[in-house]
């Protein structure tokens, strides 16, 4: 493969040996919605976690953290902009080309598992929000991450879909 780049006389060159990076997942948003977004909401959502606009990675979730115009009905199934919002979110901290190493699994597991530093986990005391890989919700985040799909019509838990 040939990559031309810029050469130290201006000139465009040919450099020889460079590969295309490999092709970015792609993530499923019927996947998200219908098995991460649970997750999200029973681990991450809470008000004193990233259910706090305040944070960089914000969780919305039916009776916790919701999006401008839907706080007067804390319990209603999450609406179209917060959904989103979510799901944008977690990809954000998605890394395309090594999965395995995204924010969205290394920052809440356990760092003897291979985890992160994860400041929710100094704060609460409580260890990180998973102990190991092994766990069932790691691994629902996980198959996402490396681009599990889900049918298109799945039924998002507690919505009124």
């Amino acid at each position: 493969m040939c990559s031309f780049v810029l050469g130290s006389v201006g000139a465009l060159a040919c450099q020889g040996g460079l590969q295309d990076p490999k092709p970015l997942v792609v993530l499923d948003e019927p996947y998200f919605r219908c098995r991460v977004q649970p997750v999200l909401t029973k681990s991450c959502a809470t008000f004193a976690c990233h259910g706090d606009a305040r944070r960089f990675f914000t969780v919305f979730a039916r009776n916790r953290l919701r999006a401008q115009g839907m706080e007067k009905d804390r319990n209603s199934a999450l609406s179209e902009v917060e959904r989103s919002s979510n799901f944008d979110a977690a990809r954000s901290f998605v890394d395309g080309q090594s999965p395995r190493a995204s924010w969205l699994l290394t920052k809440p597991l356990e760092s003897s598992a291979g985890g992160s530093f994860h400041r929710g986990a100094e704060i609460f005391g409580g260890g990180n929000v998973f102990a190991r890989r092994d766990d069932a919700d790691f691994k629902t985040l996980e198959a996402w991450a490396q681009g599990a799909k889900e049918e298109p019509t799945c039924k998002e838990p507690g919505s009124d879909q």
